[in-house]
């Protein structure tokens, strides 16, 4: 089996979600939400300036007429108020092995509601389901419980810890790394149906 590497129909949708390419015009809500020291304390970065974020969002913008398209960085507003409460990236990094990695970031104010459980289990059922991938990877600091808690509830099995990995705002970095396997995720989304 190899890769299917045709066009993602966007938006995707989920029960209180829905996952859409950024708009550079989303400058503002990315910026608002970034600025909370919360939102960086698992991560070696520094909370961006306003210039950084329009940049980036430019760059995602650009991205999403490469062809094939094997990144996406998108943005998770809530249904019913359109709020961005947070973002998810699907990279294909290996067509030829069918590998792709996830990650998933929520908005400090929206912690502990489930989004980022309902936004990673999206990027997964993508990632196999319409990409056909092999195996599915994710990462973060090993103090991040929460992310931790995320991917354990994906089937993600803990492959690693790659230790002082980065050195960042004065300290050293640490990543666990979590991946799932295709007939691993089949077998816990048969069991959730049943």
């Amino acid at each position: 089996m190899t890769v299917n590497l045709s066009p993602l129909a966007l938006p995707l949708t989920t029960r209180r979600l829905t996952i859409r390419d950024y708009a550079a015009t989303d400058a503002p809500a990315v910026f608002a939400y970034t600025q909370d020291p919360a939102y960086w304390q698992f991560q070696s970065a520094e909370a961006p300036m306003a210039a950084q974020i329009d940049t980036l969002l430019q760059w995602v913008v650009k991205e999403q007429a490469v062809q094939p398209r094997t990144m996406f960085f998108l943005a998770a507003a809530r249904k019913d108020t359109g709020e961005i409460v947070g973002e998810g990236v699907l990279k294909i990094i290996n067509p030829a092995e069918r590998q792709g990695e996830i990650g998933f970031g929520v908005a400090p104010k929206h912690w502990r509601q489930g989004f980022g459980a309902e936004l990673a289990t999206a990027l997964v059922d993508v990632a196999f389901k319409h990409f056909k991938l092999h195996r599915v990877a994710a990462q973060c600091s090993p103090d991040n419980k929460g992310s931790i808690r995320i991917m354990q509830k994906l089937g993600m099995a803990r492959e690693g810890l790659l230790r002082d990995i980065h050195f960042a705002r004065g300290r050293w970095w640490s990543t666990v790394i979590y991946a799932v396997l295709d007939q691993e995720y089949a077998k816990i989304k048969s069991v959730m149906k049943a």
